[in-house]
């Protein structure tokens, strides 16, 4: 089962050399927490580029990817290793869009096929790394929801990582289950890997209040939707992402983080007790990697309350208590 932390969105070059990144690696160690998503931000230009790149900014060295993960590995921490696509001009992966085909003739664009040839020199360089590092886990990025049935080029996409990479293949996506239809066709790519995440930011509450009984009842039917694409899936059914900000009415929207002007650390940590709760008895479910652990992007209302920092984050809040004792589990 996953039950980790994800390290390094957007973390900028240079970053895990620092003492800063090992210590908060100590802390992650600390709680006892066995996996670490880390994640490496890989560029393109616009949710409508093909080519992606290293950028001298926005994304660490191959030299202390390697460090970092070596040291998490000696503090006896797994590695789900992340490269992970952002865009320049603003818009996020899942907005990327790969339009193909020929309306002038003569004209015939061809941004798909551009685009899975880049993301297949991406997948030789980083899964090369992961296989180094003895990586125990390698995804395919997060949330790249829109390129989701284009399953021939995903199989390829795959089938080249295996030849480089002997660990556990897997990926992510806004709310997977939804694509449970795309299951009935055996040679999807999804049956390719070893198992299938979804992004779990389930509200739990109507109005920002509740116990966290009530909001185990309040999130069930997304849960059993789950249920029934993991029992249609037959692999692995994790969510791959799952967070709640650590502020007022937070669990209203939890994937938001304007919800309230307050911090509220405990109705972080409520929603976090209500997700383990909600599923640590099915069978089914193989866990969660918490969104997240480090906060790299400034974000001044995160900390304009005195009392704490509002964001994702856990570490010196309730929310870390509660990891701390499901990892002991």
């Amino acid at each position: 089962m996953f039950k980790g932390v994800t390290l390094g969105y957007y973390a900028p070059n240079g970053y895990f050399s620092s003492q800063e990144a090992r210590t908060e690696i100590d802390r992650i160690a600390e709680l006892g927490i066995p996996w670490i998503c880390l994640v490496c931000t890989v560029m393109q230009d616009a949710y409508y580029s093909t080519r992606m790149y290293r950028d001298f900014k926005n994304t660490p060295a191959d030299d202390e990817l390697m460090e970092i993960i070596g040291y998490i590995h000696a503090k006896n921490i797994k590695v789900m290793f992340r490269p992970m696509l952002e865009c320049h001009d603003g818009t996020q992966r899942a907005n990327i869009v790969l339009p193909q085909g020929e309306i002038q003739p003569g004209m015939a664009f061809t941004y798909r096929d551009q685009w899975f040839e880049n993301y297949a020199h991406l997948t030789r360089h980083y899964a090369r790394i992961a296989e180094k590092c003895g990586c125990e886990a390698y995804c395919f990025d997060s949330e790249l929801n829109n390129l989701i049935s284009f399953s021939t080029r995903w199989v390829r996409i795959v089938e080249l990582a295996r030849s480089l990479y002997s660990g556990h293949l897997t990926s992510c996506f806004i709310k997977t289950e939804n694509f449970i239809q795309l299951l009935d066709d055996k040679d999807f790519w999804f049956y390719a890997l070893d198992s299938v995440g979804t992004s779990f930011y389930t509200p739990a509450t109507p109005d920002g209040k509740g116990t966290v009984e009530s909001m185990v009842e309040f999130m069930r039917p997304q849960a059993e939707k789950m249920k029934l694409f993991s029992d249609k899936y037959g692999k692995c059914f994790y969510s791959g992402e799952c967070g709640c900000c650590s502020v007022e009415n937070a669990t209203k929207l939890p994937y938001y983080w304007k919800n309230g002007k307050y911090y509220d650390g405990q109705q972080q940590a409520d929603y976090m007790a209500a997700v383990i709760r909600l599923f640590e008895d099915h069978p089914w479910w193989g866990g969660m990697f918490w969104w997240k652990w480090d906060q790299q992007i400034v974000r001044p209302e995160y900390l304009d309350d005195p009392a704490g920092d509002k964001g994702f984050t856990i570490y010196g809040k309730p929310a870390a208590e509660i990891m701390r004792q499901w990892c002991r589990k």
